[in-house]
């Protein structure tokens, strides 16, 4: 029988004063304030900060690699990667592939598909695809001539086979008149992102009665608020669904 862990002396949101934390196969069965006694065998934190691991869902790279250069011969580097984040307090994040060539997309997305699964470390839960279906004039540092037209038949090929391995997706919602990228992303199990994006606010109201729940660093490579035109981001702030 696996004995209780117990961790003393911890700090938690919501909580006044040092906690003592007893957790019983791999849950948390008990929080009371911190007794006098410390309990034998228990884990002083001396007053830290206990949570819960981070989610990332953006992170382009780490440790001198960027994920879209992602290969056979530098796989390995993201055990590397993964034990870092662990030791940094992330759980689980998305490899961020912005765009590139179409060779280099589903080599990438070819390697974290087969490291998807990992042991006590940070977990990789998926890719972020950032691009290439973006706005050109709000493009950023993606390279143009990457860029690709928003229609079903470009998402397909730029995915290939590696559809399910790709859990967010960034697209500018305007190059898509035709309405039927998004929910066709939807359909696929994908949070779709709306960023890099000249978007207005009709058309980004649009893309999120659509099904696009999320905005990619907001403020940055769309227009900014004005009194006139609220654009993408003031129909994100005032959408229920959008996270």
């Amino acid at each position: 029988m696996i004995e209780a862990q117990i961790f003393s002396n911890v700090r938690l949101p919501g909580f006044t004063g040092s906690q003592e934390i007893t957790v019983e196969q791999g849950a948390i069965a008990a929080i009371q304030p911190q007794p006098a006694v410390i309990a034998a065998h228990s884990l002083d934190l001396g007053g830290d900060w206990l949570s819960l691991g981070g989610i990332d869902l953006q992170i382009n790279g780490a440790l001198g690699l960027a994920f879209p250069d992602l290969n056979a011969t530098n796989a390995d580097k993201l055990s590397v990667i993964n034990e870092f984040l662990w030791q940094q307090g992330v759980d689980g994040y998305l490899p961020t592939i912005v765009t590139t060539s179409l060779e280099n997309m589903q080599r990438s997305l070819a390697v974290v598909a087969e490291h998807q699964a990992t042991a006590a470390t940070a977990t990789i839960l998926g890719v972020h695809l950032e691009g290439p279906f973006l706005n050109p004039v709000k493009r950023g540092a993606h390279p143009a001539e990457h860029l690709q037209p928003l229609t079903i038949s470009q998402v397909q090929r730029v995915l290939g086979d590696y559809a399910s391995s790709v859990k967010v997706m960034t697209l500018a919602p305007e190059l898509d008149p035709s309405g039927e990228v998004i929910p066709y992303l939807r359909s696929l199990g994908m949070t779709v992102s709306l960023g890099h994006s000249l978007a207005t606010a009709n058309q980004a109201q649009q893309a999120f009665e659509q099904g696009a729940t999320m905005v990619t660093h907001a403020f940055n490579a769309m227009p900014p608020l004005h009194h006139r035109e609220p654009g993408l981001l003031g129909a994100a702030l005032v959408h229920p669904a959008v996270q």
